[in-house]
């Protein structure tokens, strides 16, 4: 419990006019008060409720007596002030325990949800592939140019040196066609037409022509293969820089999105989760503890108002029939205290119950000392409303409290829930939020990679149709070994897989991502899952609305 309010000390005095009567009723009630104050500095409220209950029996059946004012002032200080003490005490607890049990618990959750979309919302891109694929899909028309310009230059050259490349002229010994042995100088006709052999100069010369008009044609063929292969292997290049980027990118994202989810959410997730099943039966533990202190402290004020009770002619005639019936009449009350808080608490099923506004009970006027004493029989305290929700989730309720209570089936006093007195400190216990499970994995990089594309796997091949390779390759027959429309028939010159597709977009090898972190196993699965269409859990009908729970 709660510190109580210290009570002065109480010295009894017996009056020397007191009857005889009037002296055991003030030694029992010396004794049996100064017995109280001992559980009052034990701070035990249901030991005090026996106590009290002890005294009121003791004294029960003695006739009228006249107080002590030392008996009545510490008496009448339990009950005005002790009591509340306890009560706020017992408030101010159910309070924070609706707030931690409550809106704290659940902020534990809510904070997994933030971090994780906040983290979300940083996340690096998935690559789709859609400009390496586009890339890929440009490079197919410029192999089938470059090849087609290079065989262009492989035909010629193959030509010229099958037709057009001259024989080997055969070696002449003597280049004069006669002898140089000559007397004849009148003869000048013959000798003008003497001269030097020059077939091979004619050879050469007829040949230099041949040789030009090749070389410019093997110029012209060679530019032509050249740019086109330049032109192919730089957008292959290009092609080779997206492919790595973007399994690299998705490499990255996978990781990032596992640790974030399967890591950080799920790890927050078990935290929470592990808090919130530690914390609501602590918290109904706690509960029931209040209830029974609470229920002790009704049982006090009844007990208290017994003792103090001086009841008047008029009240003794309506209650008995006679007008010194002060025994019959306390007995009447006493019984009275035995139909407060019947059952410390109810328990029924969990449900979700409108919150209650507090009803006053009936009061008994006109009693000199009290002034205004409230029935605890019919009196029921409203619920405290920590936060947004406007409904109570709890097993210790039996439906909503219409204003003027529930009347018991025998017609006896207006009662709640078995006679209880603690609705008030029903703890409004949330229901485990659901979560959202982390999407299943993409497939990542390399995933449906076959061998068999190196060692001749046909295309009839069973491709898994999820697989990264098949997403992002296999479907655009980047690795397709059929040949390429149109080339057919044309040379292989360098491997075996030349002219087919796959040799064509020439894929680079696919980047293996790092193997994943391993992360224990998490405890957001099917059965906790918010519905895929509900938009998530609403955490704001827990938000705190300001109330202070301090006294």
């Amino acid at each position: 419990m709660k510190v109580f309010a210290a009570l002065p000390c109480v010295a009894t005095a017996v009056d020397d006019s007191a009857t005889l009567l009037s002296l055991k009723v003030a030694t029992t009630l010396e004794t049996g008060v100064d017995h109280l104050l001992d559980a009052v500095g034990s701070r035990n409220v249901t030991q005090m409720s026996s106590l009290l209950q002890n005294l009121v029996e003791e004294t029960i059946g003695d006739g009228p007596y006249e107080l002590d004012g030392d008996v009545k002032a510490a008496l009448s200080m339990i009950k005005d002030v002790l009591l509340a003490d306890i009560r706020g005490a017992l408030k101010e607890q159910h309070c924070t325990d609706q707030v931690t049990c409550g809106a704290q618990v659940m902020h534990c959750f809510e904070n997994c949800e933030n971090t994780k979309k906040a983290a979300d919302a940083d996340s690096p891109y998935r690559c789709n592939g859609k400009e390496h694929t586009e890339c890929r899909q440009d490079l197919l028309g410029l192999y089938k140019e470059h090849i087609t310009a290079c065989r262009g230059l492989d035909s010629f050259v193959k030509t010229f040196n099958d037709k057009n490349c001259p024989m080997k002229k055969d070696k002449d010994c003597c280049l004069l066609p006669h002898t140089s042995w000559n007397c004849n100088c009148e003869n000048k006709a013959k000798v003008e037409k003497m001269a030097v052999d020059n077939s091979m100069g004619e050879w050469l010369e007829e040949n230099l022509a041949i040789f030009k008009d090749a070389h410019k044609s093997w110029v012209k063929h060679f530019k032509a293969c050249k740019k086109s292969y330049r032109k192919y292997i730089e957008k292959d290049a290009k092609c080779d820089c997206l492919q790595s980027e973007c399994e690299a990118a998705n490499c990255g994202y996978d990781q990032y999105k596992w640790g974030n989810c399967d890591g950080i959410y799920n790890s927050c997730w078990n935290k929470c989760q592990k808090a919130y099943d530690e914390v609501m039966p602590a918290c109904q533990c706690k509960e029931k503890d209040r209830k029974i202190d609470w229920s002790a402290t009704e049982k006090i004020e009844c007990y208290v108002n017994v003792l103090l009770e001086q009841p008047t002619k008029d009240q003794l005639l309506k209650v008995c029939g006679t007008e010194d019936c002060y025994s019959k009449y306390r007995e009447t009350m006493y019984l009275k205290c035995n139909e407060i808080c019947v059952t410390v608490d109810y328990d029924g099923k969990w449900d979700e119950y409108p919150l209650r506004d507090e009803i006053k009970g009936d009061s008994r006027k006109g009693v000199e000392h009290e002034g205004s004493i409230r029935d605890q029989r019919t009196h029921l305290y409203g619920d405290i409303k920590v936060s947004k929700k406007n409904t109570c989730r709890t097993m210790h309720r039996a439906g909503p409290v219409p204003k003027d209570g529930i009347a018991n089936p025998d017609g006896g006093p207006v009662t709640f829930e078995g006679g209880r007195c603690t609705s008030h400190l029903d703890i409004c216990y949330p229901e485990a939020p659901c979560c959202e499970p982390c999407a299943q994995c993409e497939s990542t990089p390399c995933e449906g990679k076959m061998d068999e594309y190196k060692d001749g796997h046909s295309d009839d091949k069973k491709w898994d149709k999820d697989s990264y390779v098949y997403k992002m390759y296999g479907q655009y027959n980047f690795l397709s070994q059929r040949t390429v429309c149109g080339m057919e028939d044309t040379d292989i010159c360098h491997a075996e897989l030349e002219h087919t597709f796959a040799y064509a977009y020439n894929l680079c090898e696919c980047i293996d991502c790092p193997d994943k972190q391993k992360f224990p196993d998490a405890v957001c699965g099917g059965s906790n899952a918010c519905p895929y269409a509900g938009g998530g859990y609403d955490y704001t009908q827990h938000h705190l609305i300001g109330v202070k729970c301090s006294a």
